[in-house]
């Protein structure tokens, strides 16, 4: 009856050494004692020294109790091993969840930060092109007050160089009507003489 109670460990104590055997589990070595508890339990089994013939004596189903517990021992600390490996494997898979959430908080974090800071490079942009049209329009617009300015400087030039000939041209005349008028004028006589 014990060794089936003990049976089905072997297969679950076969696929967990596989799951949880590290280079310093204690695992292997259970196992390995284990083993040869079971051959040790086999071999009182197997023994018959009983005076009634076939029959084993008490003392070989001392032997056989001795090995089961041994193996039922070997077993508990098996299974003690499986459960502080299951423990440090929630503890790794929470830390390894926690590590996660916090990288990927901190990758939304990251993405969203290099999001705005794109949408601010776009709106200063932006605004630079806006402020840089306003600034070309405005110079457009002072290059054509410059040009009116200039052609109404030109024109008031020409003016005043018309008006300047002009000026000098009947400076010129009235001096020279002055001169023909003096000179077809009889000289006056002085009074008092004759």
């Amino acid at each position: 009856m014990l060794l089936w109670a003990a049976t089905p460990l072997l297969p679950t104590s076969a696929l967990a050494q596989a799951a949880a055997v590290t280079p310093d589990s204690p695992l292997p070595r259970l196992l390995a004692q284990r083993k040869v508890l079971t051959q040790r339990y086999a071999e009182a089994r197997a023994q018959r020294h009983s005076l009634f013939g076939n029959k084993p004596s008490k003392k070989d189903l001392q032997e056989v109790v001795d090995a089961l517990q041994g193996i039922v021992d070997k077993d508990q600390e098996i299974v003690d091993v499986l459960n502080r490996t299951a423990k440090e494997a929630q503890y790794t898979s929470a830390r390894l969840a926690a590590t996660t959430t916090h990288l990927e908080a901190s990758s939304r974090d990251d993405r969203n930060l290099t999001a705005q800071r794109l949408y601010e490079v776009q709106n200063d942009l932006n605004n630079q092109k806006v402020k840089a049209s306003k600034q070309l329009a405005r110079i457009r617009e002072l290059e054509a007050e410059l040009a009116e300015v200039q052609d109404g400087r030109q024109l008031r030039d020409a003016l005043i160089a018309g008006l300047g000939l002009l000026c000098a041209g009947l400076l010129v005349a009235w001096l020279r009507a002055g001169r023909k008028a003096t000179a077809r004028r009889p000289a006056a006589r002085p009074a008092g003489r004759a």
